[in-house]
């Protein structure tokens, strides 16, 4: 014979909703309610919408915070995730259950648990997603930046459009796939190891888009692909090596001679903006 469904009401299914955010697992609550641990997780999923359900059936009832237990640690939870933010320091669910503990040991809240159900509560309440950091912009003072902008114009001065080129550098990690993929849904989408083999690559172009040779900088010498190449220096890059593949002074030397010498040739005056 089958076990007949036991119908919740609302009150019941936000009580299962407090019981979750004060690191009660679904087995424990499914227990204490009498019900099933499939139909706790289905109430969980749709948390949003029985709260919802729970505000429009009590119109008449002031609304009521929720009490986790736990506050003071959510709070200090909640402000070191702010502190690291404001110091671009990345944070990820393990470091915030790992600091939940710690504040609750020091609180001495015995039966605190930073379970995974606490963590999504916690995440969800403050409305915070998982990203990717990308870029370097953090790191950049906004006021070295403002300062060189403005003296621009003056290192350019007597200088024509075409005769202006900016230089920089960037990391190419040759063998580096994309971090994202299809998959079917319900499968694990683990990845590998990712490669850190790299290339420095110096680009620099004038101001009307006149591109000069660009600069490759490699960890050997003469790479197993150049074993037809008679002579590197006729490659469409100029390229040279060091055992970590980083612009050097050396390197940025020959290089700063080399378009000298070609700027002298065609009878150039020129200016260079290094980035």
């Amino acid at each position: 014979m089958s076990k007949v469904r036991k119908v919740l009401t609302v009150e019941e299914r936000v009580k299962v909703i407090n019981l979750s955010e004060q690191g009660q697992s679904g087995r424990q609550i499914a227990e204490s309610i009498g019900v099933g641990r499939t139909q706790i997780q289905n109430i969980l999923k749709r948390k949003a919408e029985v709260l919802e359900e729970y505000q429009v059936c009590a119109p008449d009832r002031k609304r009521v915070k929720r009490v986790t237990g736990s506050e003071d640690v959510n709070t200090l939870v909640w402000e070191f995730f702010k502190d690291c933010r404001q110091r671009n320091a990345p944070v990820n669910g393990p470091l915030l259950q790992t600091k939940a503990l710690q504040f609750a040991e020091n609180l001495e809240l015995e039966n605190f648990k930073a379970s995974n159900g606490w963590l999504r509560s916690f995440l969800s309440r403050h409305n915070i997603v998982f990203g990717c950091m990308s870029g370097e912009r953090a790191d950049v003072d906004m006021g070295v930046v403002d300062d060189f902008k403005s003296k621009v114009p003056h290192l350019c001065s007597g200088f024509l459009p075409k005769d202006i080129f900016n230089m920089d550098e960037t990391g190419l990690f040759y063998k580096d796939g994309s971090r994202k993929t299809v998959h079917v849904k319900g499968d694990d989408c683990a990845g590998g190891k990712r490669s850190t083999e790299r290339l420095s690559i110096a680009l620099c172009a004038s101001l009307t888009g006149e591109k000069l040779k660009p600069l490759v900088l490699g960890r050997l010498k003469k790479p197993r692909c150049f074993s037809k190449v008679k002579d590197v220096d006729k490659l469409p890059v100029m390229y040279r090596s060091n055992k970590k593949a980083w612009m050097t002074a050396a390197i940025f030397e020959e290089w700063l001679q080399t378009v000298n010498k070609q700027m002298r040739r065609v009878k150039k005056k020129h200016s260079f903006v290094f980035g």
